[in-house]
């Protein structure tokens, strides 16, 4: 469950904006010959909704309805009692509380149209009696992702917005870790502490305690010593936006030296987005980004069998491990991919201070 108020800002999110990616993706919808296009949504994955209709679930689950015309409709697992509130922060013609949640997407699904083709989106990760209750009210039912994933790309002023927001949070939060610390509790305080002031509305730090010892992130249970060279990656959300953090701190004496060379090789990586020939020459790289509904999806990365496409214009969070004569280096932030030959660039360029 999320901390804090989380509202729709039709200030930073106005109502045209929603409006014109509902018609980017009638449009879609109309080319492909789709009737409905629903998209699940839970705490974990609800950056389809929220691109929607600027709703984001604080708990439970519900289904987004999308159809060729007119505003989407929500079937949310949560009491009645709330619908006053998902019909104030969410773009929607109408929402429905229930229990059954398979059963009334179906429903509605028959309500809208006889015989309808209906796009799932992710539809491998629905729930089956989500998927179940609109296959038994639809005359055909298909993989509703590679539609959704061709309408979001690429990101509209709004979003870019948001993703900016989230890495600027995620820039401060990390700016108040200190390298002097020692007590790994403290400083995962200190980060989340930082980042929820700042308006974050969830917030995941992990450590690797000691470089020297292991390049492995974790999220800690208690605490743990600090060893002379360590990392942290803050994760965090602003207004359903996702970002990705990563910056090495420490007491060790080359540190400086260290970073200054990562940084540099970094930002020559980053620069080639969406080729990835100059990532591989690190330890190792991870790209994730959203491309659908779940927030930081795993797209390329030194460990991954398949590589997906970026696509110029979004937003990607790129992590990379560089060593210098065995020692280690962990960086990573989030990245807008360039458009028209330009170069992609991070959106908040990796800044470091060591401890003297």
């Amino acid at each position: 469950m999320r901390r804090g108020l989380i509202s729709w800002s039709k200030a930073e999110l106005p109502e045209s904006v929603l409006d014109a990616r509902i018609a980017r993706a009638q449009a879609a919808m109309a080319q492909a010959g789709i009737d409905i296009l629903a998209i699940y949504t839970n705490p974990a994955r609800e950056s389809g909704v929220a691109w929607l209709a600027g709703f984001i679930p604080y708990w439970n689950q519900c289904v987004l309805l999308l159809p060729r015309a007119g505003r989407p409709v929500l079937v949310a697992g949560m009491t009645a009692r709330v619908r006053d509130w998902i019909m104030r922060n969410g773009h929607l013609a109408d929402v429905t509380n229930t229990t059954r949640i398979g059963a009334e997407t179906g429903r509605l699904v028959a309500q809208q149209k006889s015989g309808a083709t209906v796009a799932i989106a992710d539809i491998e990760s629905v729930p089956g009696s989500v998927v179940d209750g609109i296959r038994a009210n639809a005359a055909s039912v298909i993989d509703g992702s590679a539609l959704l994933e061709q309408v979001r790309a690429p990101s509209d002023p709004a979003e870019l917005a948001f993703a900016f927001k989230a890495a600027g949070i995620a820039h401060a939060a990390l700016a108040a870790a200190s390298g002097r610390e020692t007590d790994g509790a403290r400083l995962v305080g200190a980060i989340d502490g930082a980042a929820r002031r700042n308006g974050a509305e969830e917030v995941y730090v992990a450590l690797a305690t000691d470089l020297a010892a292991s390049r492995r992130l974790i999220r800690l249970e208690g605490t743990a010593a600090l060893g002379p060279r360590f990392a942290a990656r803050v994760s965090l959300a602003y207004k359903g936006t996702w970002v990705r953090m990563v910056r090495t701190l420490g007491r060790d004496a080359m540190l400086a030296d260290d970073l200054a060379s990562a940084t540099s090789q970094f930002a020559t990586g980053l620069a080639a987005l969406p080729q990835t020939d100059r990532l591989k020459r690190f330890a190792g790289f991870l790209i994730e980004g959203c491309r659908t509904t779940t927030p930081l999806e795993p797209l390329v990365g030194s460990m991954l069998a398949d590589a997906r496409a970026l696509a110029p214009g979004t937003v990607v969070t790129v992590q990379a491990t560089i060593e210098t004569d065995g020692r280690t280096i962990l960086i990573g932030a989030p990245v807008l991919i360039g458009r028209n030959g330009e170069a992609a660039s991070a959106l908040i360029a990796p800044q470091f201070d060591t401890a003297e």
